[in-house]
């Protein structure tokens, strides 16, 4: 009996030992930021996080955040590991920071401030004023009188910049003033206030922080026909008035099976740098089909693009990914494509796809003295893969007529999507 009762004792201090030394590595991944990271050495890309070849090429990797998601310390752990620039997904927009005029919230978005401090990131400010209807309060679309929707917009843009004065020093000042499939300006409530409302948000903005980077962003630039010959027109208008702006940011929300033409991306984003600004790929996101068993691999290789792409224009100086796990995308519950989507560079268990470890092997290309064995991968042209028309094709327009219904039905869900993720932030916070 004796003997046996020491065989059991000793199975179970065994069980201890292996869950103690399994948790381990577990252990080492939620340890803060750099600091747990080994040494990188580029021309070993498996070596390196994403974050440590950003910081070596000079240029911002960035992901989003709400404030319950950076309660959750794996998702905490992988953000401030392979990121050095977080973006509030929704805690610094109109509808979360003054949800009734005069009624201020920015709880939400000094959480996520307060984890990039902590984590040596930086922050890009999104967004002072969105110029689509979709997502504008209906007490400011309310306002008929041009003269007072410009001091509440002047109001607003005001206490934000205040409120994180010293804290934000990037801000993307007006988000999508064009339409959202079009070259127009959008329907917005804020085109009432007259052609010169950007360059006065602008001007107001600079005025309050001549220190800070601002920046206009703007959707749908890589695939609508003419929209981006429509933003070049818009953003020189806007340099040859003397208007304050230091960047331009183009989301890049990809379509399911686009590829992107690297060479002409590359063109697209070196028009803006002419007008002497910096560019930015700021919503990145490219989501696949659920029945395509090479989805993955083709997803890997349009990544590989957009940050091919973004390498090699001077003044490229940032690429943020718009969600980080496939889990936690806005797109499954858009209710856009066919789910799940899957258009991030980690899955829901936060494991690393394809995707990730091409953008990791482009990087690490770009600052190896001693260039890896990863490549950038060239373009598939299997017959049997679906392809849209590449980026700055001349039949383009044929694919933006077939998506006009898609993109219509993008700006209502992409609101109902918002309220979903606001409510289950709500509900953790409660």
């Amino acid at each position: 009996m004796a003997l046996r009762a020491q065989r059991a004792s000793w199975r179970r201090l065994t069980s201890v030992a292996i869950v103690m030394l399994a948790a381990i590595p577990l252990f080492l991944v939620r340890i803060d930021g750099a600091a747990a990271l080994p040494t990188c050495d580029p021309s070993a890309p498996a070596t390196c996080s994403l974050r440590q070849l950003a910081d070596l090429a000079g240029i911002r990797i960035g992901s989003i955040a709400e404030p319950y998601e950076i309660t959750d310390p794996v998702y905490a752990s992988v953000l401030a590991r392979e990121f050095n620039s977080v973006t509030p997904e929704n805690a610094l927009k109109w509808y979360a920071t003054q949800p009734s005029e005069g009624t201020w919230d920015f709880s939400g978005a000094d959480e996520i401030l307060s984890f990039a401090d902590d984590h040596d990131m930086t922050i890009r400010g999104h967004t002072l004023v969105w110029a689509q209807d979709a997502y504008t309060l209906a007490w400011v679309k309310s306002i008929t009188d041009p003269v007072a929707l410009k001091t509440v917009v002047e109001n607003h843009i005001t206490a934000t910049m205040n409120h994180f004065a010293g804290k934000i020093h990037r801000w993307d000042v007006v988000n999508e003033p064009l339409a959202s499939v079009g070259t127009l300006p959008s329907t917005s409530v804020f085109w009432s206030l007259g052609p010169e409302w950007i360059a006065d948000a602008f001007r107001l903005a600079h005025t309050l922080d001549p220190s800070a980077e601002l920046w206009l962003n703007e959707y749908g630039t890589d695939w609508v026909p003419g929209k981006h010959e429509a933003l070049v027109a818009l953003v020189s208008d806007l340099v040859d008035a003397g208007v304050p702006i230091n960047g331009v940011g183009l989301q890049m929300h990809r379509l399911p099976g686009a590829v992107l033409d690297t060479e002409k991306f590359a063109s697209q984003m070196r028009d803006f740098t002419a007008l002497g600004l910096n560019v930015a790929v700021t919503e990145l996101d490219i989501p696949i089909s659920p029945d395509d068993p090479g989805a993955l691999q083709s997803q890997a290789l349009e990544y590989a693009r957009v940050v091919s792409a973004c390498l090699m224009v001077d003044g490229c100086v940032e690429v943020t990914l718009w969600g980080l796990t496939d889990g936690s995308t806005w797109l499954d519950s858009a209710g856009i494509f066919a789910t799940p989507t899957r258009p991030l560079l980690f899955d829901n268990a936060f494991a690393p796809k394809p995707a990730y470890d091409a953008v990791r092997g482009v990087l690490a290309e770009a600052v190896s003295p001693t260039p890896p064995s990863v490549t950038q991968p060239p373009q598939i042209t299997t017959a049997s893969e679906p392809r849209l028309p590449a980026t700055g094709s001349s039949t383009a327009l044929l694919a933006a007529a077939g998506l006009l219904l898609v993109a219509g039905g993008l700006l209502v869900s992409r609101a109902t999507s918002v309220g979903n993720q606001r409510r289950m932030q709500n509900q953790n916070t409660e």
